[in-house]
């Protein structure tokens, strides 16, 4: 199998989690790395959000443009688009002329909601990929069907270097320091009623998330137990983690996730992680030793009560999640690794076909 020394990432998402971890983790690795900013490309201004949010326009054109140039002057083994909601089919044409092209997406854009505008050049592009790795198992023949000749699940993970157990002061404890935090988006999908029951019985629920969103979707007689704080990141977010007593963990019904980043990262940083019982969760973690699970917002309610007020309980689960999660390669070093092996064995195959 031919060694992959070099990787072109194009950045189509936001967040350092993304596209600058996985440079960063790869780098490590011993490969050369570089990101092309397709969002640099389209530019920041009013013109240029127009055009982020269409996915039409110069700065589109130019973002491609800039990428094949890129391409062109690095000549990189691997060009990766992650997401890469900016490339039409063109593009993927003059890139696979270049280097081997694959893709990454960590949402679920041929699932319910493929009709986003988001998702209108990337899947168009899908048979020019020559290789892909998902999120979940129901995207790989999806996948396939839309035409990509090699699929394969690349799972979320944690960042060692900021995942990780912290100690906390007081301000961040009178802050964060509820019963029950959660951190993300609402959607209809039982998770603010599982919120909302946890309140109503007594528990300090804190939710970081955008008030935008969040505040239309409360009920009229929501209880003042639930509180809204605003969206947390970076630093703040893991110390916002290992504040908390309960770190609760939803599923989107929108992306069809059995499990989500939340997932990994929690227990990194050493907290509590009570999630949704899913059969891929049951594999990942066991259920009253190393994670809680609940299935109806009274199991969400009763175990967060019992493990809010027994600290020693709560303080063995975590740990031992924790020490699950650092053993069974949840770390993004161990999905870098996964991703050249694959990769690395397509790029060998394409290249005999």
């Amino acid at each position: 199998m031919s060694a992959i020394r070099s990787v072109l990432i194009a950045r189509s998402a936001f967040g350092d989690q993304y596209e600058p971890a996985w440079a960063r983790a790869l780098g490590e690795a011993g490969v050369t790395c570089r990101i092309a900013d397709a969002h640099a490309s389209v530019g920041s201004g009013l013109l240029g959000r127009i055009q982020e949010r269409l996915l039409r326009g110069p700065g589109i054109a130019r973002a491609g443009r800039d990428l094949v140039a890129a391409v062109e002057r690095d000549r990189p083994d691997v060009v990766l688009l992650y997401h890469g909601h900016h490339f039409g089919p063109g593009v993927l044409d003059r890139l696979r002329s270049l280097a081997f092209v694959t893709g990454y997406h960590n949402d679920d854009p041929t699932g319910p909601r493929s009709g986003m505008l988001r998702y209108r050049l990337l899947l168009r592009a899908l048979p020019r990929y020559q290789g892909y790795h998902v999120y979940r198992e129901c995207n790989v023949p999806e996948f396939i069907a839309a035409g990509v000749p090699r699929v394969k699940v690349l799972p979320a993970y944690y960042l060692p270097w900021i995942d990780r157990p912290r100690e906390v002061s007081a301000e961040d404890v009178r802050r964060w320091g509820g019963d029950i935090l959660f951190a993300g988006h609402v959607e209809p999908d039982g998770r603010l009623d599982c919120l909302a029951s946890a309140a109503r019985a007594g528990l300090d629920v804190r939710v970081l998330g955008d008030a935008r969103f969040w505040r239309p979707a409360l009920p009229a007689d929501a209880p003042p137990g639930l509180r809204l704080l605003p969206a947390a990141y970076g630093e703040t977010y893991r110390a916002a983690l290992c504040a908390a007593k309960v770190c609760a963990c939803f599923f989107s019904k929108w992306n069809r996730d059995a499990v989500t980043r939340r997932a990994f990262e929690i227990p990194a940083c050493g907290a509590f992680l009570l999630a949704e019982r899913t059969p891929a969760m049951q594999a990942l973690y066991e259920e009253g030793k190393e994670a809680e699970y609940f299935a109806s917002p009274d199991e969400f309610v009763e175990k967060a009560r019992f493990y809010a007020a027994h600290d020693e309980a709560r303080r063995r689960v975590a740990e031992a999640g924790r020490r699950r999660a650092e053993t069974s390669g949840y770390d993004i070093h161990s999905r870098m690794r996964q991703w050249l092996e694959d990769v690395a064995a397509w790029r060998d195959e394409a290249a005999g076909a």
